[in-house]
């Protein structure tokens, strides 16, 4: 599945939220741009360019949990991303110095 093919509900069965409302599909339906923006401003990659690999969706998906998930925590620690998504995101950046 491409990003660009994701759906919120998509997200919503990702995430294990079993029968959700309004306001929780609303909150992921306004996660997911800011996600792939990250991933855009992470990688260098264009929105086609998402596209082509299949494993930034899974990175996508994990991003916009864990930002539900934790849309009331502050980060605690420098770099306090998440590993399978930082390691996807790296195999993939075109932006690097």
């Amino acid at each position: 599945m491409k990003i660009s093919e994701v759906t919120v509900f998509d997200v919503a069965e990702f995430a294990r939220i079993d029968d959700p409302n309004e306001i929780e599909l609303k909150e992921l339906e306004d996660m997911m741009p800011s996600a792939v923006q990250y991933i855009k401003s992470y990688t260098g990659l264009t929105d086609d360019e998402l596209d082509m690999y299949e494993d930034l969706t899974i990175a996508y998906k994990i991003l916009i949990v864990d930002m539900f998930d934790n849309r009331n925590l502050q980060m605690e620690k420098v770099g306090g991303e998440n590993r399978t998504v930082k390691t996807i995101l790296n195999m993939h950046s075109v932006n690097l110095l």
